[in-house]
């Protein structure tokens, strides 16, 4: 369990305390989260709160101070018995070994802890997305009783749905996946989750405590915490709510910008983009 610092107060503009930016890294990738959150001060334009998630270790004081930033530390959420699970019942390896060599992706359960309840709004942001326009367009949406993300297929998709993240025909547990959902949620939509937002109201219902037990008992998720995710915010709770395709006469969200379906695009067509490789600018 993580808490509130004693002197957050101190770091928060009460004008903007309804919303708080998070990300999460571990010391891995916090190259990854520094490059984000310069984005989100800089190009974001973001003067509010702004939250820190280390996983492990302690980010630097000076880096801490100069962004102005919240600094949480935790624990690697306990995995164990998942890779347990995967040793009586293996599960397909996926092209990155995400079920493996991945773990911390799980530790994004932590943006649900009770600590967030102190602000009405939390916008999370995978470390190493670019951030390439104001944070406050995201902030400007309307997000009462919701989880906002993208969703993980184009519009005109009639394929890519919940089944191909989740492994239904080779462990046991699935007869009781199909008792607590029905099993027409293998054809539905679902959302990616580098970048959602969601309104902390929904704390009252939904739990880090219960999303750790769905990874316990739901050993067969190809992608990870996402899979999880999806399974309480969309099925269970059905309050996923998908991001607007365009906003600001821009397309809100990329995966990338040479993805054929976006047509010929540099990043200065997205407000956000989880990989880039035609970002011309480090610091503007």
């Amino acid at each position: 369990m993580i808490y509130l610092n004693h002197n957050l107060k101190s770091y928060t503009s009460y004008h903007l305390m309804k919303t708080v930016v998070v990300t999460l890294t571990d010391q891995t990738y916090f190259h990854k989260a520094k490059r984000t959150i310069l984005d989100i001060r800089s190009r974001g334009e973001w003067t509010g709160d702004l939250v820190l998630i280390t996983v492990g270790f302690d980010a630097p004081p000076n880096f801490i101070e100069y962004y102005r930033i919240i600094s949480k530390r935790v624990e690697h959420i306990d995995t164990s018995r998942v890779i347990e699970a995967y040793k009586t019942n293996p599960i397909r390896p996926t092209c990155d070994n995400r079920e493996f060599a991945k773990l911390t992706q799980w530790d994004k359960f932590y943006i649900f802890n009770p600590m967030f309840a102190y602000w009405d709004r939390v916008i999370f942001l995978d470390a190493g997305l670019r951030v390439l326009d104001r944070i406050q367009i995201l902030a400007d949406l309307p997000c009462k009783g919701v989880l906002m993300a993208p969703d993980d297929a184009a519009g005109y998709d009639t394929e890519k749905r919940f089944g191909g993240i989740i492994e239904t025909d080779r462990n046991p547990i699935v007869g009781k996946l199909f008792q607590e959902y029905d099993k027409s949620i293998m054809q539905e939509r679902y959302f990616l989750n580098c970048i959602w937002m969601y309104d902390t109201a929904l704390l009252k219902t939904i739990s880090f405590e219960e999303l750790v037990h769905a990874m316990n008992t739901y050993p067969i998720c190809r992608c990870n915490e996402m899979t999880i995710m999806n399974l309480i915010f969309t099925f269970k709770y059905r309050v996923w709510k998908p991001f607007p395709e365009f906003t600001s006469g821009k397309r809100l969200f990329g995966w990338t910008e040479h993805d054929r379906d976006y047509g010929h695009t540099t990043w200065r067509d997205f407000c956000f983009l989880k990989y880039s490789s035609t970002i011309t600018f480090e610091c503007e």
